[in-house]
Order: C-alpha cells, then sequence, then structure tokens
C-alpha cells in the first residue's frame, strides 16, 4: 500500500490528538488523585505528575500546530510531489440510423463554360499610351456604380438606368494598392463602341475612392446598355453596367467618337 506525505501527516495529527487527550485524562485523574490523600508529600507528587502530563499536551499540541504550517511544506522541498495521472474518459460513440435511399436519382447534365470573357484593352487606346504598360496584379477596384450627380468626388442618388435628357455620367469606384506612374484607362462602351475614353499615369493615392466621367451632347446618349470597364496597365480591374431608357431608333450602329489625343511633348 502506498502512503503519500499528506497521508502520512494525517495520520501523524491524529495520533498527536489521541496523545493530547490520554495526557489531559491522565493529568485531570492524577491531580483529582493527590487532592484526595491526606498525606502532603504523596499529594504533591501527584499533583505534580498531573501538571507535567498537561505541559506535556500543550507541547503535543504545538507539535502538531509545527507539522502542518512548517513540517509538511519542509518535507515537499526535500521529496518533490509526482504528477498524479489523471484518466482521461474515453469518447463512447452511439451509432446512428443512417437511411438508405429507396431510389438512386441521375444526376443531370451540367453545363460548363468553354471560355471565360475578360475584356481587354481596345488597341486603338493602347496607341495612345507613351508610357510602358504591363500587367498589374497588385491594384483592386470595386465595381463602378453610376449617376449623374457628385460630391465632393462621390457620387449622390447612384443608379442603373438613366431617363434622357443626360449630359454627364459618372461612374464611382474605391480602389486599393495602386502605384505612382502606373497606366490606368477607363473606357466607356456602346454596344462594343468606344464612346469616352481617359488613360493617364496614375499620380493620385494609392488607396481610396475615384471616379470616371463621361460628357456627351443629349441627342448622343442613346437608348440602350452602356459598360464602362477600368484597366490598370493592360490588366481589367474591374466593369459597371447602365442603361439609358428608350426605344432605339432604326439608324445605323453608334461609330466610336473617341479620338486618340497624343501626349505633349
Amino acid at each position: 500500500m502506498n502512503i503519500d506525505i499528506a497521508t502520512t501527516v494525517k495520520v501523524i495529527l491524529v495520533l498527536l490528538g489521541i496523545a493530547v487527550i490520554t495526557s489531559l485524562v491522565m493529568a485531570f485523574r492524577s491531580i483529582q488523585a493527590g487532592k484526595r490523600l491526606q498525606f502532603y508529600q504523596k499529594r504533591q507528587i501527584l499533583i505534580e505528575h498531573g501538571w507535567r502530563l498537561v505541559m506535556i499536551a500543550v507541547v503535543l499540541v504545538f507539535a502538531g500546530f509545527l507539522l502542518v504550517k512548517v513540517g509538511e511544506p519542509a518535507v515537499y522541498k526535500v521529496f518533490p510531489p509526482s504528477p498524479t495521472i489523471t484518466t482521461t474518459p474515453t469518447i463512447t460513440v452511439t451509432p446512428t440510423i443512417t437511411l438508405t435511399p429507396s431510389q438512386t436519382f441521375t444526376p443531370t447534365i451540367t453545363l460548363t463554360l468553354a471560355q471565360t470573357y475578360t475584356p481587354s484593352l481596345p488597341e486603338q487606346i493602347q496607341a495612345t499610351i507613351q508610357t510602358p504598360v504591363g500587367v498589374d496584379t497588385s491594384a483592386v477596384f470595386s465595381p463602378i456604380t453610376f449617376s449623374t450627380l457628385i460630391e465632393n468626388g462621390l457620387l449622390v442618388d447612384e443608379q442603373t438606368s438613366f431617363a434622357p435628357p443626360i449630359k454627364t455620367i459618372y461612374g464611382g469606384f474605391s480602389y486599393d494598392k495602386m502605384v505612382t506612374g502606373v497606366q490606368w484607362t477607363a473606357v466607356w462602351l456602346y454596344e462594343g463602341q468606344i464612346v469616352c475614353a481617359e488613360t493617364k499615369a496614375w499620380n493620385y493615392a494609392p488607396g481610396g475612392y475615384g471616379y470616371t466621367d463621361c460628357t456627351r451632347p443629349s441627342s448622343e446618349w442613346l437608348p440602350g446598355y452602356y459598360e464602362v470597364q477600368i484597366f490598370v496597365g493592360s490588366s481589367w480591374k474591374s466593369s459597371g453596367t447602365f442603361n439609358v431608357q428608350g426605344t432605339a431608333a432604326n439608324e445605323a450602329p453608334l461609330v466610336s467618337t473617341f479620338t486618340p489625343t497624343p501626349p505633349s511633348p
């Protein structure tokens, strides 16, 4: 049987308690017996013996107090306690009922697109760019939203459909991780034709809010869907679409009104 230090201390305290009680009982009896004797010398011997037993009981009580306060911590310093292994309960898995389907369904055919459309920078705009145009992978742009009103660089009352007459439409966006000097381009398209465009080296903050705008005579904002594409270098970053309300007239397709502007010397 293994007995640890704490148990040993408790056993000693119990034995000391028994010894204290025994000493006090014997002391009480010795003092009482001495008081009943008529002979002085024998009476004094019994009374002195009783008080010695009382002192022994006091010493035993003090020894027990020292054992609790000082003895047990001192023993632990000499014999450090070893860790006690705690048993970890294992998890019992309760089986659940598995339903077996009565019918087997045959999956339907899912169509997968063979190609994904990614806008590319128009060649006529690339011809006007003088700075090197490479692939940019760091800059990020939000989807483009549209409005005819702007305050402090931010769009007001954003819409996706506009009723004539229209003069200027703004395309707003947020951006981040732009690098000073990189070429950025905004292209406005109607039925695949360029109606507005701007391209220049970036000289703004690396992150924040921006916008591109297209101003045309009201008669040239023909009904239908328009798309705005943003490029950084030659990398497409974001797009947005809106429509102009009305019924398109039976007329020839719109011809691009974009005129390249050569860079200033």
